[in-house]
């Protein structure tokens, strides 16, 4: 018992480490935040079906502290938020829940609602990068909306510009994820047979 726990906390600690150095690896970034990546997402998504929601959501929150820390350190964030409602908001509603969400993308193949595991997944996938969506669009609202162009609705420019960089990002995860899944050594490995 105590080394299949230390078997399932050893692969969740690589995935986020191989999480967080894909989402270091960006083909784009955004002026104000968000980047499309190397399927940064995918990883936390494997651990996700693999282990199922309970392990995948510990695993994605500790990604969103990486991910949290990150800003940081680079400090092109934070000055903007100019109450501590507003970094409240911030921190919360760009970072820690929708990086933790990601976690969730396994959570269909336990439902059985999809006849096929692989389907589900890739329908969990669609479903957490959807929700991860939501958050980042209520904080484009309430804090970069400022910055929309002249004539653009804050809800229009929060919704084409988080709409711009996650599709993109979802795509990319969806792409590597069907040619993963072509292995079967593969779908083995994260119980998808």
């Amino acid at each position: 018992m105590r080394n299949s726990k230390i078997t399932v906390l050893t692969e969740c600690s690589i995935m986020v480490a191989l999480a967080f150095t894909l989402s270091c690896a960006k083909l784009y970034e955004m002026p104000l935040g968000g980047s499309v990546t190397v399927a940064s997402m995918l990883p936390i998504m494997l651990i996700s079906v693999k282990y199922g929601p309970v392990i995948g959501l510990g695993t994605g929150f500790v990604y969103s502290l990486t991910q949290l820390a990150q800003a940081l350190v680079e400090g092109n964030v934070f000055p903007y938020c100019e109450t501590g409602a507003t970094l409240a908001l911030c921190i919360i509603f760009d970072y820690v829940v929708p990086f933790t969400v990601i976690g969730l993308s396994g959570a269909l193949l336990k439902t059985k609602l999809i006849k096929s595991r692989e389907i589900s997944f890739y329908v969990g996938m669609g479903a957490c990068v959807l929700f991860r969506f939501l958050c980042h669009f209520v904080t484009g609202v309430a804090i970069w909306g400022q910055w929309a162009p002249e004539g653009m609705g804050k809800y229009l420019y929060s919704f084409a510009y988080n709409g711009s960089f996650l599709g993109v990002d979802l795509a990319i995860c969806f792409a590597v994820a069907v040619i993963m899944m072509r292995k079967a050594e593969i779908r083995k490995l994260v119980g998808i047979n």
